[in-house]
C-alpha cells in the first residue's frame, strides 16, 4: 500500500508490525516516508503478514483474563513507557518501561473495561488464559489494542502479577489453569470424532 494512501486514511504517525509476534518485536512507529520503507522491511523479516495501525493517543491498560465458558478478568495494570512506544528495547534492554498494578479506577470504569475484555475473549473463542491490552483515550474511551493468547508467565510477567493484585497467588493461578485445561479436555473427549459407527 502506498505511503500517501495510508497517511490519508490513518494520519501520522502510524504503526507497522508483524501480524504474529510478541514482545513488540518488529514493530515500528512511522513518521516519514523513509521510516515507512524501513518499517515494512523490518515487519516482513518477522512475518509473511503485517499490520498497519493508526496511532492512538492514550494510556496503555492491560487486563488478564482466565476461564473457559465463564471467563473472569483481573484488576488492570498500566504500562508507562518513557520512550516513543513500548518497544522491545523499552521492555527488556533500556528499562524504560514501568507498570502500575493495579490502576486506580472508578467501579463504573472498571466494569466497562471488564465487559470489554471479556467480550473480546469470548468473541475470539479463547479458553484457559489470555491478556487483553487496550488503550484508554483522552476522551475516556477504551479501545482494544490486541490480545495475547500465550502471555508471559514468569513470576515477573504481567499476567500473573495482575492476578496477584486481584488476590490470586502464583501457585493458585497455576492450579486454576490446570483445572481449566482438564475441564476443557473432558468436554472435548465427549465429542464424536468419527462418522464411522
Amino acid at each position: 500500500m502506498r505511503f500517501e494512501s495510508i497517511v490519508q486514511e490513518l494520519g501520522l504517525p502510524f504503526f507497522v508490525k508483524p501480524a504474529n509476534n510478541g514482545s513488540s518485536v518488529g514493530i515500528s512507529k512511522v513518521k516519514t516516508k523513509d521510516d515507512y520503507s524501513k518499517a515494512i522491511d523490518l515487519a516482513f523479516s518477522y512475518d509473511r503478514k503485517i499490520l498497519i495501525e493508526e496511532f492512538i493517543k492514550g494510556r496503555e491498560i492491560e487486563c488478564s483474563v482466565m476461564g473457559n465458558e465463564h471467563p473472569i478478568a483481573s484488576l488492570p495494570g498500566e504500562v508507562i513507557s518513557k520512550g516513543e512506544f513500548n518497544s522491545w528495547d523499552a521492555k527488556y534492554v533500556d528499562d524504560c518501561c514501568t507498570f502500575i498494578i493495579p490502576v486506580p479506577m472508578s467501579a463504573e470504569k472498571l466494569k466497562e473495561l471488564h465487559d470489554l475484555v471479556i467480550k473480546t475473549y469470548k468473541v475470539l473463542c479463547c479458553e484457559g488464559m489470555a491478556r487483553v491490552d487496550s488503550f484508554l483515550t483522552e476522551e475516556g474511551r477504551f479501545l482494544v489494542n490486541e490480545i495475547n493468547t500465550i502471555p508471559g508467565f514468569t513470576k515477573l510477567s504481567v499476567f500473573p502479577r495482575l492476578w496477584e493484585a486481584t488476590g490470586v497467588s502464583y501457585s493458585s493461578l497455576v492450579d486454576k489453569l490446570i483445572g481449566l485445561a482438564i475441564e476443557r479436555h473432558q468436554k472435548e473427549a465427549l465429542l464424536q470424532t468419527s462418522f464411522i459407527e
